[in-house]
């Protein structure tokens, strides 16, 4: 048994290695000793955990621990250590894990132990530093990530010793950090350090951030919804999305060769490689063209914007190729890659993310990314054979979410009778149809005359005329604003109906009603996946979107299905229904868009 202590603030912490079989019994009297509550972790060879099965991806450690002491098993060394690993995560009764989804699906793929087996005895680290205070570190906040926590609650020389140890030793061993977890030696020093260290620092994290967690938030159960949440968008993730690979070859193909035109093209007038900016700049004052807009770090800025602006061939050609480049490596090139053995593939559902607990989609499937209202990536996602896509969204969610907290008569009152919300207040306004939209969204997301102006094209003084006239046509929503605002000032948050506390910045109390009404409809959405799970209509679901859920439905029950998931889906708010409409396409996820346009 090799043993690795370390100190955090003066105090020495133990990490045991194991190293032969023999050494599985101290192990194992470990685990019973501790097993009311275990932190664990994995370190694996990547994030593919759906390639197991091809080969391609293991685990490698798998490590257990407690506020002082951790043991590192190297799964990866054969089936007994395997075997006492997937004891250990049997028997312990509650597990402490950070960014507990990816545990359990290594645990599953490499253990054969069902998610749904760990997943009602975890708890997740990173679900709960969320409610405590859940701004990004660029807002100023602790961050999510386990790093960016150990330096903000329990020390910022472990965080940096420790958890950004990998870079070093990717430098180290000559390889990118993307491929040091495949290539490093089992008994690198420095690798069992930094495994061990993972789940001291879990089961630390965690007794720290429970008593934090807001007592309104506590008594709403949002710590056990949050967990139940994570594990059906692990579910989700599970069940991938089956990818149409002669179509996604097919784009990237000519992407590829509109990419090579526009390139040849560029450096016709000069520029050889369109991902220089030195060549950009160079090229562009030699046409005497001026450029003033400066990057962050106050280098001459050559973005897409600028180079619009310009509106010269040359700079047409660099934006386009740029484009096609970008669409294939992002889109279509990503997807392909990342298929597995089953032609699936599965996106990174984060289930609780931003400021305002919104999710957020990555990887294979980066959805909440994808050109709005454009079919020509979804048609790469297919619903399963024999099925159709069905698309299933909320009707102005974020307006009537407004509506029912604010209480406003003439607000509450149009979307009972089915009025245009947005014609009445360009008719208050004396606007079009368009002013008085845009300023209906603007206001709810907490932007002002100038966002109209600039997001729908409406005239300076219209769009000046249209919010003084909401403020005017909707009291309810004006003093709903003003208390929020009020309470922000004072203690520098505010509290969601769901009891979800969200920090506001001082400079921005402003934002108080978007923060509001953003996560409110973000917790709609996941009180939708609850409702759906608890049917048992999850093996359907294959995006969870803003305010949509996306479905693979079987060709002869879909009519059925979807009338049943949009019942379950809807939610009535003091008195206000919030509506759900579903679309019924084709296979093709795209063909749901395809339909829509058709209509219009």
């Amino acid at each position: 048994m090799r043993v690795i202590d370390y100190a955090i603030k003066g105090q020495t912490v133990h990490i045991h290695v194991v190293e032969t079989e023999e050494d599985l019994l101290d192990f194992e009297s470990f685990i019973l000793a501790n097993q009311s509550l275990l932190a664990h972790d994995c370190e694996t060879t990547g994030l593919d955990w759906w390639n197991a099965s091809a080969g391609t991806f293991r685990a490698r450690l798998w490590q257990f621990g407690n506020a002082r002491e951790s043991f590192v098993v190297p799964v990866e060394k054969g089936d007994s250590f395997r075997g006492a690993v997937r004891w250990a995560l049997r028997t312990a009764r509650r597990l402490i894990a950070h960014n507990g989804t990816y545990d359990l699906h290594v645990a599953e793929e490499c253990l054969g132990i069902p998610m749904e087996e760990l997943a009602p005895k975890s708890w997740d680290t990173k679900l709960i530093a969320h409610l405590v205070d859940p701004r990004a570190v660029k807002e100023d906040g602790p961050g999510l990530k386990l790093e960016e926590l150990t330096k903000h609650y329990i020390c910022e020389v472990v965080a940096a010793e420790v958890k950004g140890s990998m870079t070093a030793i990717a430098k180290e061993l000559g390889v990118k950090k993307d491929e040091v977890w495949d290539s490093i030696p089992i008994d690198h020093y420095r690798f069992l350090l930094y495994a061990g260290m993972d789940p001291i620092l879990a089961f630390r994290l965690f007794k720290i951030l429970i008593p934090k967690t807001p007592v309104r938030s506590r008594r709403r159960g949002l710590i056990s919804w949050e967990h139940r949440l994570a594990h059906i968008t692990a579910k989700i993730e599970r069940t991938g999305y089956l990818l149409d690979t002669k179509y996604a070859q097919e784009k990237a193909s000519e992407l590829a060769a509109q990419q090579k035109h526009w390139e040849e093209v560029a450096r016709h007038h000069g520029v050889d490689n369109v991902n220089s900016n030195a060549q950009i700049i160079t090229a562009l004052r030699e046409r005497g063209v001026k450029l003033t807009k400066k990057t962050k770090k106050g280098n001459v800025s050559v973005d897409d914007e600028v180079l619009t602006d310009v509106g010269i061939p040359l700079t047409e050609a660099i934006v386009k190729a740029k484009k096609a480049g970008k669409w294939k490596a992002t889109w279509f090139d990503r997807a392909i890659a990342a298929q597995d053995p089953d032609g699936r593939v599965h996106a990174s559902v984060n289930s609780c993310q931003a400021r305002t607990a919104r999710m957020s989609i990555t990887g294979a499937v980066p959805a909440q990314t994808l050109p709005a209202g454009d079919s020509y990536v979804r048609h790469c996602f297919l619903a399963d054979p024999g099925h159709v896509t069905v698309s299933s969204d909320y009707g102005n969610m974020e307006l009537r979410v407004l509506a029912a907290f604010s209480g406003d008569p003439t607000m509450m009152d149009a979307f009972h009778r089915g009025l245009d919300l947005h014609q009445i207040t360009a008719d208050a306004a004396g606007v079009n149809r368009k002013a008085g939209k845009g300023t209906n969204f603007v206001v709810c997301f907490g932007g002002g005359w100038k966002a109209i102006v600039e997001q729908y094209g409406v005239a300076e003084a219209e769009a000046k005329k249209a919010v003084k006239a909401f403020w005017e046509t909707y009291p309810g929503v004006k003093r709903f604003a003003d208390r929020l605002q009020r309470e922000a000032r004072q203690a520098g948050y505010i509290y969601t109906g769901t009891g979800r506390r969200l920090p506001v910045d001082r400079n921005r109390i402003y934002s108080a009603l978007n923060y509001f009404i953003q996560s409110t409809s973000r917790d709609i959405t996941a009180r939708a996946l609850i409702e759906i799970d608890r049917a048992g209509y999850t093996k359907y679901v294959r995006l969870p979107i803003h305010d949509e859920l996306v479905f693979s439905f079987p060709r002869e029950r879909v009519r059925e299905l979807a009338e049943k998931t949009a019942r379950i889906m809807e939610m009535t708010i003091k008195g206000l229904l919030i509506p759900v409409d579903s679309e019924i396409g084709e296979q093709p996820w795209g063909s749901v868009l395809d339909l829509e346009a058709s209509k219009h």
